[in-house]
């Protein structure tokens, strides 16, 4: 997409003034990227984005109280699973259904199968993910399990409804099918979460509880999160970058192995070591790594004389990611302290935590300008994408987020809880300004 910056790298203005008047096909430039004619209403992405940041702010907070607990390496505390789906599927999963319902039109060139569907799906996830996540706080069993039956039935109809999507889109290249093995281990980590929310309640598992939570979670980060992200920045990136006509051989390597090592862990996890821990292993981290060459291969080609400041954010993200694969090796195939095995699932968590929070800066001032002064460019002045939020203060929260994530990883693989709860403070305050940033952007009107 060219969004007004982003036209301007290519075909400078002639004045850098700061409102722009824009001529009459201007709009109709800044909207290939991620405006399309099958676009959504404003509503249903903006619902899931509010959603998602309350579950953002929630989960840095409830981190903050934790963070001492993690440091003992106490990760069987029913308050960390509670913060844990908090992210995972309270920030993390919930950003994804909103970027994809703005996405889906113009990556695959069909628009969500129904958007009444989207709508009930997200009314049953959103307070459902809220009880199950007090319930395990608190212990109440009534509670946990309710709120698991709302939010699972909110997934499944989510599920269905990207699944008839991608039934019906006639382009299948690196993004469909990165989706499509997304969608498939979805339902699968449904299917793994509800049998350990059993478990809570009548602990059928046994001596096996561990190695289903590491199978659920890994799951969910790879076959899940991860082929998303794959499939998604496999677009984005380069169009945020501006760093088009690099290959993308590296993208399907990275689905192809994720897709491959998630299928082995989730059904073969019950073979002997070498098939249940060391290949899944090795496909999963050949995949990342794919990703992350991938990655670089975007930002070093980039025709963006500068990073703005969800860019900088988003390659903080994957210098995290990166550190997540190398201690994803002794983490999985050999018995590390409990600490050091926290701070490795910590560190995934907030790098994809971090690598949305980045492209929210890109895509929700960009639906914004879409959908309230998009209509009026050619017509009157008409202030620039980057203009409707402060760059200084998106900087800070970045540097807010980044040095508390760091300080917080380190601080837990070394035990020391009280350092760890001033490095989660620094999370909070920068998840408080992004989260204000981009609630003051629903207010930006012409």
């Amino acid at each position: 997409m060219l969004v007004p910056d982003e036209a301007r790298l290519i075909a400078p203005a002639p004045a850098p003034a700061r409102f722009a008047k824009a001529a009459p096909g201007a709009r109709a430039a800044a909207v290939p990227g991620m405006g399309s004619a099958n676009a959504p209403p404003a509503r249903l992405p903006g619902e899931h984005f509010a959603a998602a940041l309350l579950f953002f702010l929630i989960g840095t907070t409830a981190l903050f109280a934790l963070a001492p607990d993690l440091a003992l390496g106490y990760f069987l505390a029913p308050r960390v699973a509670a913060t844990t789906h908090l992210f995972t599927l309270g920030w993390i999963t919930t950003s994804i259904m909103g970027a994809l319902y703005q996405f889906l039109p113009v990556a695959l060139d069909q628009p969500i199968r129904s958007i009444r569907l989207a709508h009930v799906s997200f009314v049953l996830f959103v307070p459902g993910l809220l009880a199950f996540a007090g319930g395990l706080a608190l212990g109440r069993s009534v509670l946990l399990l309710s709120g698991a039956a709302c939010f699972g039935t909110g997934l499944l109809l989510f599920i269905g409804n990207l699944t008839a999507t991608l039934k019906r889109a006639r382009r299948r290249d690196v993004t469909w099918w990165a989706l499509a093995f997304a969608t498939f281990y979805l339902a699968v980590t449904l299917i793994l979460g509800l049998a350990l929310t059993g478990n809570l309640r009548w602990g059928y598992m046994g001596g096996g509880r561990i190695a289903s939570i590491g199978v659920h979670l890994h799951v969910a980060l790879a076959g899940w999160v991860l082929l998303v992200i794959v499939g998604v920045a496999h677009r984005l990136l380069p169009m945020f970058l501006l760093s088009h006509g690099v290959t993308d051989r590296f993208a399907k390597f990275a689905v192809g192995f994720i897709a491959a090592g998630a299928g082995v862990l989730a059904f073969l996890h019950h073979m002997p070591p070498l098939i249940s821990r060391w290949l899944p292993t090795l496909l999963i981290a050949l995949g990342c790594a794919s990703f992350l060459v991938q990655a670089r291969s975007y930002f070093a080609h980039r025709h963006r004389p500068s990073l703005d400041p969800g860019m900088r954010l988003a390659a903080s993200a994957l210098a995290l990611l990166s550190l997540a694969l190398v201690l994803f090796w002794p983490v999985v195939l050999t018995d590390t302290p409990a600490r050091i095995a926290i701070a490795y699932v910590m560190t995934a968590i907030i790098a994809v935590s971090l690598f949305v929070a980045a492209h929210y800066y890109k895509i929700v001032p960009f639906l914004v300008w879409y959908h309230r002064f998009g209509p009026l460019a050619g017509k009157q002045p008409v202030p620039r994408v980057s203009e409707l939020y402060s760059a200084r203060a998106a900087t800070v929260a970045g540097v807010l987020l980044v040095s508390g994530a760091v300080g917080l990883i380190a601080t837990v693989a070394l035990g020391t809880g009280s350092a760890a709860r001033s490095a989660a403070l620094l999370m909070v305050s920068g998840a408080a300004i992004e989260c204000t940033q981009m609630a003051l952007l629903r207010r930006k009107r012409p």
